[in-house]
């Protein structure tokens, strides 16, 4: 992974375009309990909130993330909760030997594991990531970007737009790898500025995702195409869940 940190400017905004969705906060309870899922590495933790989530799930939470930014605003977050929770600087590519075997779950959620762009990073991620997990285990992966999107893939797409904030995604396409440029807009009764930030992403789709978890040992692997456990369909699903077990 690249040695900069692409949120160094962004995580304390990053928070702003988060809101709840109880079909999500539902789909992972009924997930953990039906799969017996009790210790839960978060290997792409971001700013902390779904380990707030599964914590209050009643499982046994860790959380890694490459960015330091987005680590410190997560232990902001999580003393907020009054939690204390373990989270560390980690590639996700490099988890053995940082962690013990034996997660019941490994989630890397919000299209974190497509910032791994190349693909035998992308396999060496999946590999890292199925080695601690214990036998029977589980990945929880997910993302935007689906079949039926990507046959006209959007280049604007304004994410958040309310009294105070704006952003406005403008995406670059160049074969299967997508150069996302954030553009966020304040304007607050005391602010008023403008903040760019780039992130590069792979663009990976159904085959391509099945081809890729087949190499790094996953064998059986459920597809959906949304939080209410609704099968993927190529033609009108428009986000993509991959449970993947070990």
């Amino acid at each position: 992974m690249t040695s900069l940190d692409p949120y160094l400017g962004l995580a304390e905004r990053y928070d702003w375009m988060k809101g709840g969705n109880p079909a999500r906060e539902q789909f992972f309870r009924t997930l953990f309990a039906e799969r017996r899922v009790r210790k839960v590495l978060d290997c792409a933790c971001g700013t902390g909130h779904d380990l707030i989530l599964f914590n209050s799930l009643g499982c046994q939470v860790s959380g890694s993330d490459l960015s330091e930014a987005m680590l410190a605003q997560a232990r902001k977050n999580l003393a907020a909760a009054g939690l204390d929770v373990p989270v560390r600087r980690a590639d996700f590519c490099e988890l053995p030997g940082l962690y013990d075997t034996g997660f019941d779950a490994v989630v890397c959620l919000s299209n974190a594991i497509n910032e791994a762009v190349e693909e035998g990073q992308t396999l060496r991620a999946l590999r890292s990531m199925r080695s601690v997990l214990r036998a029977g285990g589980i990945l929880v992966l997910d993302q935007g970007q689906t079949d039926a999107g990507m046959r006209n893939p959007p280049r604007f797409d304004p994410t958040v737009n309310n009294r105070d904030f704006t952003r406005v995604l403008v995406t670059d396409y160049d074969g299967d790898i997508a150069t996302v440029n954030i553009l966020d807009f304040i304007h607050t009764d005391d602010t008023s500025d403008f903040i760019p930030s780039v992130v590069r992403i792979r663009i990976r789709l159904q085959e391509s995702w099945r081809h890729v978890l087949g190499e790094a040992g996953f064998d059986q692997v459920q597809f959906l195409g949304d939080w209410e456990f609704t099968q993927y369909d190529k033609e009108t699903s428009r986000r993509m869940i991959v449970v993947a077990q070990k």
